[in-house]
């Protein structure tokens, strides 16, 4: 049965708005489809569409707020391996793997599927000034170790674009009841990306290694 309005508005609203963001990323993961409606949305949650207008002013809107989360959620993987690790090597390790984690073990990253090109400008603007944040702090962690010898010396910027798009990626082919682990799956993903980049007298970080060659329960899903 559907929820009336007035249930869901005297409700606790940011805690509603999550469940409505979740449940959207849900579905983007089960049926890849790109051309949802605000009623295909409303379905999936059981509620009648003027209610779903309560929370969200179109379709767009909500898609906009679940790009955002997968961008907090990048941040604060940023900020955390920034604080973490004891070379470039490894704190670029535990970033990409936490970044990859998000898009994997959260429901928002299928709403990475989605173009952003039929956002409002303002909204544009906002998350691609965020995304870029991002990508400059990727692109700090691989300067920093090209500049203390841990990797070799090439263009950072484009190495930071060649991992995050290929990072980006990941929701077209990925399935979270693949034959792989979400934390298999960064793993071997992050420990690829920074093998690249090791100058050729330097080791993998401790961790690195031992989980790149961990023995994968059968083939990426």
């Amino acid at each position: 049965m559907s929820m009336d309005a007035s249930e869901w508005i005297a409700a606790d609203s940011p805690r509603k708005r999550d469940e409505i963001l979740r449940s959207l990323g849900a579905y983007l993961q089960r049926t890849r489809l790109s051309s949802l409606t605000m009623q295909d949305i409303a379905d999936q949650l059981n509620i009648s569409k003027g209610s779903l207008y309560n929370y969200f002013k179109s379709k767009q809107d909500i898609i906009f707020h679940c790009h955002m989360k997968v961008m907090e959620m990048s941040l604060a993987a940023l900020r955390e391996a920034k604080q973490a690790g004891d070379s470039s090597a490894a704190r670029l390790q535990i970033l990409l793997e936490k970044h990859i984690r998000g898009m994997t073990d959260e429901v928002y990253g299928g709403v990475l599927l989605l173009p952003i090109d039929d956002l409002d400008a303002a909204q544009r603007r906002k998350y691609i000034g965020l995304r870029d944040q991002f990508e400059r702090g990727v692109r700090k962690l691989i300067d920093d170790g090209i500049r203390s010898g841990e990797f070799r010396p090439i263009d950072a910027r484009i190495a930071s674009l060649a991992i995050l798009g290929s990072i980006n990626w990941l929701p077209r082919w990925y399935r979270s009841d693949g034959q792989l682990t979400p934390s298999e799956v960064a793993a071997q993903f992050a420990s690829l990306f920074v093998h690249s980049l090791l100058a050729d007298n330097h080791r993998p970080p401790t961790g690195i290694a031992r989980r790149s060659r961990a023995r994968p329960r059968q083939a990426a899903g």
